[in-house]
């Protein structure tokens, strides 16, 4: 999946979008490729239907609508686009950890999340939401990063859109939290609390406290001065969205299951290099796992992972979580690795997964682990991650089967918009 751009199709796309609204009545035919809709079988021979931002019909024998543009996928797999479930993609570094404090739960990502400038990717040139796109992502979810215990709230967005808020899918979509050596390095490092796993457990405690104190005294007194952050994890404690807590030790997902478990609000467990130890209790309470890639299982920011906080790297977790009954999706952490050891691009997200099927995942469990599960997690999956009428008409057409190596994303489409071709 190389990265080649027709010259400023991205920002004339971005420039003309609104004035092709009216066109998106046109149908566009994407005919005679293999279908793959992640949520059912796969459809050699298939047509996929596009028409005003959704997909209409998905099948063999698919009536083209008069007048509708024909895509020839002959030879070719047509798949929904991927979903990236962790990234600070868009945030610029300076912005991704408020150094302040340790506990920002008023934070919110979309505030600092740019997604058509240029983005320092810490590689040495731009990131953009192109590159991206060139591997075939149309959503995902950025958040802070993970120097403070509760980093703020995150927020789903597609990779192309109108505007600022025509890409925005969720927002706020969770509460970010690390446990672990980030936040107690960063704790040292400003000679303040936390400097233990203690202090880090303690504290959140303490604030969610807090927060049911404030949740209960403003029912009683309304006119109580408001507080941005108790209110957020108001909403967390009502579940109007999860936690997300990057914990990679057993000892740190311990203490992510306990306090899922005493304050009674929905957990994602991301990193979760640990997570096999508690493989039953995360399988029963139904607690998703967000892993980082084969290749970069480590997603701390810090520039050389704490090994203290990382158990030896399995490649096979990924399909032993799975084989388990834990719902698990791969994401990319991109832009949450320090400089020397850089973060998986969003770009190769399909190639790197496929990796996964080489130590014991099916190619349609790799798929689901970044389609349709992490939509599922996000709680976006009634719009992205599948092949079905109804849902965004974000599809990408891949040059040959989607785990090989040699394949290259042709196409990419958000919300029925081509926005991607090579």
């Amino acid at each position: 999946m190389r990265v080649f751009w027709t010259g400023g199709l991205l920002v004339a796309t971005m420039v003309g979008w609104a004035a092709t609204v009216a066109g998106q009545d046109k149908a566009v035919a994407i005919r005679g490729g293999t279908v793959v809709p992640v949520s059912g079988p796969v459809i050699p021979n298939g047509t996929v239907v596009l028409r005003g931002g959704k997909i209409v019909a998905v099948g063999a024998s698919v009536a083209i609508p008069a007048g509708a543009e024909i895509v020839d996928a002959r030879g070719k797999f047509v798949l929904p686009g991927l979903v990236d479930a962790m990234s600070n993609i868009g945030i610029a570094a300076g912005d991704q950890d408020e150094p302040s404090e340790p506990i920002n739960p008023a934070n919110r990502a979309f505030e600092a999340y740019n997604p058509f400038g240029d983005f320092g990717s810490g590689r040495g040139g731009p990131l953009r939401n192109r590159e991206i796109l060139s591997g075939g992502v149309t959503t995902m979810y950025v958040g802070p990063a993970d120097a403070t215990l509760i980093g703020g709230q995150g927020v789903v967005v597609k990779t192309a859109g109108p505007d600022l808020a025509g890409v925005v899918v969720r927002e706020p979509a969770a509460m970010d939290m690390t446990l672990g050596n980030p936040p107690k390095a960063a704790g040292r490092a400003r000679n303040r609390d936390p400097a233990t796993r203690m202090a880090e457990v303690a504290m959140i405690r303490q604030r969610l406290v807090k927060a049911q104190e404030y949740q209960r005294s403003r029912e009683q007194n309304p006119t109580r001065p408001r507080d941005l952050g108790l209110e957020a994890l108001g909403r967390l404690l009502r579940r109007e969205f999860p936690a997300r807590i990057q914990a990679n030790h057993p000892t740190d997902i311990r203490s992510a299951l306990r306090l899922a478990q005493a304050f009674g609000f929905d957990l994602v467990l991301d990193g979760a290099q640990g997570a096999f130890a508690f493989k039953d209790e995360l399988a029963s309470r139904r607690i998703p796992v967000i892993l980082g890639q084969v290749s970069h299982p480590y997603v701390s920011n810090e520039e050389i992972p704490n090994k203290e906080d990382y158990p030896p790297v399995d490649e096979r977790l990924p399909s032993k979580l799975t084989k388990a009954g834990v719902t698990t999706a791969i994401a990319t952490f991109s832009r949450s690795f320090g400089s020397l050891a850089p973060a998986g691009s969003a770009k190769w997200l399909l190639i790197d997964a496929g990796i996964a099927s080489g130590y014991g995942l099916t190619e349609a469990e790799v798929l689901k682990a970044v389609t349709l599960i992490p939509a599922e997690i996000l709680g976006v999956a009634n719009r992205v991650g599948s092949l079905e009428v109804g849902k965004d008409a974000d599809v990408i057409v891949l040059d040959g089967p989607p785990l090989s190596v040699k394949t290259w994303v042709q196409r990419v489409y958000v919300g029925g918009e081509l926005v991607y071709q090579k």
